[in-house]
C-alpha cells in the first residue's frame, strides 16, 4: 500500500500526485466512446455537487500528460463500467468512544493500487482515508471524526451522476457530522447502486442506501447502538433498486456477513473497544475477513473517533498486524500551531 500526502488547492494535488505517478510509470489509456459519453452527461451533476474535484482531475491530467476527458471519463465512470467492491462496515457508540470498523474486500490484483491517502485541502478539512483508485475514496476519517465507507450493491441501472469514490471524497473534504453529510448524500444524483455507513464522534450514525432512482436513510434499529452495512439493501422500500440475481452471484455472503456482525454486536451490547473491533474483523465466521480464489479483503480499518486513533491492517487482518496511523493527528498539530 502506498502512502501519499496531498495538499494545497485542488488543482495543486492533482497536479503534484499526477506527476509522481507518471514519473513512476502511469500512462492513462484512452477511454471508450461510451464512457466519454457518460462522464459528458455526469459532469454537470458533480460540478453542482463538488466542482473542486474537476479542478483537481484537470490538474491530475495535466501532471500525468493524459487529456481531461479521458481522466474525467474514467474517474467519473468508476463503478458503472467495473465490478464494485465486496465490503463490510460497521460502527458502534458504546464506551468511552464511537468505533468505526471497516474491512475492504476486493479483487487481489488491484492491491498493487491500495492507497492511504493524508488530504490536506485548502477550503477543505484533513481527511485519512483509503482508496485502490487517485483521486476517488472508499472509506476515510475526517478531522472531525467523521467517518464514512462505502459498500457496493448490484445495481438494476446505471445513470449519470456522481459515482460513490466521489461522493466519499466529498463527505471527507466538506462534511462536518452524520447529519450535514447525509443531506450531501441524499440531495445528490448517484450514478451507482452503493452504501456509505456513516459515523461521528457524537455517536451519531447512519446508512445511505444509495441508488440513481432513490436513496434512502437508515437509522439504528430502537434500542441499539450500532449499525451495519454489507452489499445489499435493508430498508423494504429500496429492495426493488437491487438486483438480486446478480447479488446472489456477486455477493452470495453479504447477508451472512451482515448477520455475524449483528449477532456479535448485539451480544456484547455496546460494549466495544478497539482490540474487540479487530476481533471481529480478523473473524473468518460469516466470511467478515475474506479469502477467496481470487479476492478477498485488501485493508481493514479500525478507528476510534473521538481521539482520531487509526489502525490498519494492509492485507487480511487475520495474518496481517494492525499498526497506528498517525498522519492524521500530526497534520492537525501543525494545522493548530499556525
Amino acid at each position: 500500500m502506498y502512502h501519499p500526502r496531498v495538499r494545497g488547492s485542488y488543482y495543486e494535488m492533482g497536479q503534484h500526485y499526477g506527476a509522481v505517478l507518471y514519473k513512476h510509470g502511469f500512462r492513462l489509456r484512452a477511454q471508450s466512446e461510451e464512457k466519454l459519453d457518460f462522464a459528458g452527461k455526469s459532469e454537470p451533476e458533480v460540478k453542482s455537487f463538488f466542482p473542486e474535484i474537476l479542478d483537481e482531475i484537470r490538474g491530475f491530467a495535466e501532471g500525468c500528460h493524459a487529456s481531461f476527458l479521458d481522466m474525467e471519463a474514467f474517474m467519473l465512470t468508476i463503478g458503472a463500467f467495473k465490478p464494485q467492491p465486496a465490503c463490510s462496515s460497521f460502527a458502534v457508540s458504546g464506551g468511552s468512544d464511537v468505533i468505526f470498523g471497516r474491512n475492504y474486500d476486493f479483487y487481489y490484483n488491484f492491491k498493487k493500487f491500495t492507497e492511504s491517502y493524508l488530504t490536506v485541502p485548502d477550503g477543505g478539512f484533513v481527511s485519512l482515508s483509503h482508496s485502490d483508485v487517485f483521486i476517488g475514496r472508499e472509506d476515510g476519517i475526517n478531522e472531525n471524526g467523521l467517518a464514512v465507507a462505502m459498500t457496493g450493491v448490484s445495481e438494476k441501472s446505471i445513470k449519470p451522476g456522481v459515482g460513490f469514490v466521489l461522493a466519499v471524497r466529498h463527505v471527507l473534504d466538506k462534511c462536518s457530522n452524520v447529519k450535514e453529510a447525509t443531506r450531501s448524500l441524499t440531495m445528490m444524483h448517484s450514478s451507482t447502486t452503493t452504501n456509505f455507513l456513516l459515523a461521528d464522534r457524537s455517536g451519531s450514525m447512519a446508512v445511505i442506501e444509495a441508488s440513481p432512482d432513490k436513496s434512502l436513510v437508515r437509522e439504528p434499529t430502537h434500542g441499539q447502538s450500532f449499525i451495519i452495512c454489507t452489499n445489499h439493501f435493508v430498508l423494504p422500500e429500496m429492495r426493488p433498486y437491487e438486483n438480486l440475481k446478480r447479488r446472489r452471484k456477486e455477493n452470495s455472503d453479504t447477508l451472512q456477513r451482515y448477520q455475524t456482525l449483528h449477532d456479535s454486536l448485539r451480544l456484547i451490547r455496546g460494549k466495544i473497544n478497539m482490540e474487540i473491533a479487530q476481533e471481529l474483523l480478523s473473524d473468518h465466521t460469516g466470511h467478515v475477513c475474506s479469502h477467496q480464489e481470487n479476492m478477498g479483503t485488501l485493508w481493514s480499518i479500525a478507528a476510534e473517533l473521538k481521539n482520531l486513533k487509526v489502525l490498519r491492517a494492509e492485507g487480511n487482518p487475520c495474518r496481517t498486524k494492525y499498526k497506528e496511523d498517525k498522519r492524521l493527528k500530526r497534520a492537525l498539530q501543525k494545522k493548530k500551531a499556525r
